[in-house]
């Protein structure tokens, strides 16, 4: 769903990663090298054409296209171990991680990413920002990963605010598509200024706290 300048939000809904972190480059590390492990070489531009599928979607994918029969709960366990090992080397997408900043102790904030916990934990206390979110959802807590709804609605419902109260912010086509099917404005922090959606919400905090 678009987001009307004049959209005032009771909650926000980050997805984590390549919205708040920029990780994809330690996932693929990762994958690729669980992958090769098994004697699989993936391709990273087939890999980053469908950043944001889950593991398991993804991995499903890979054997499917490349014609490959591998162990694929090894596959998921290894790839996730990997890139918990990695997690140091997180960094934050800055524009972001200011408006999380800006915002948190104001509204309800929650993260909801297709990665596993143990990741999303890692990557949250490598850079410190675990104490800005009321609740984090992971892949575990729903029965269909993001394109699916499912994560989102189960963020806003432990928030306890209405799905469409929410501001959704993502950086692929299966978050945003999730959002959409949850009923959620979301902004897409690949497109240019996508900031300025802010704008209007953040100059409403502002004038409340004063």
């Amino acid at each position: 769903m678009p987001v009307s300048p004049h959209f005032l939000p009771k909650a926000i809904l980050f997805d984590c990663d390549g919205t708040l972190l920029l990780t994809a480059d330690l996932h693929f590390e990762a994958i690729a090298e669980a992958a090769l492990a098994q004697g699989a070489d993936m391709p990273r531009d087939w890999y980053m054409s469908l950043t944001g599928l889950g593991r398991k979607d993804l991995f499903a994918h890979f054997t499917k296209d490349f014609g490959l029969s591998l162990d694929v709960p090894r596959l998921i366990q290894d790839s996730i171990a990997m890139t918990v090992a990695l997690a140091p080397r997180a960094t934050e997408n800055l524009a972001v991680t200011a408006l999380l900043r800006t915002v948190s102790g104001r509204m309800p904030l929650a993260l909801v990413t297709n990665s596993e916990a143990p990741i999303a934990t890692s990557f949250l206390a490598a850079t410190g920002l675990a104490d800005h979110f009321d609740t984090i959802v992971t892949v575990e807590e729903a029965q269909t990963p993001k394109p699916a709804p499912d994560l989102y609605l189960l963020a806003a419902g432990r928030l306890g605010i209405p799905i469409h109260l929410c501001l959704v912010l993502e950086d692929s086509a299966q978050g945003v598509e999730a959002a959409n099917r949850a009923g959620a404005p979301c902004l897409d922090v690949r497109e240019p200024g996508w900031a300025d959606g802010c704008k209007g919400f953040l100059k409403a905090l502002v004038t409340e706290v004063a």
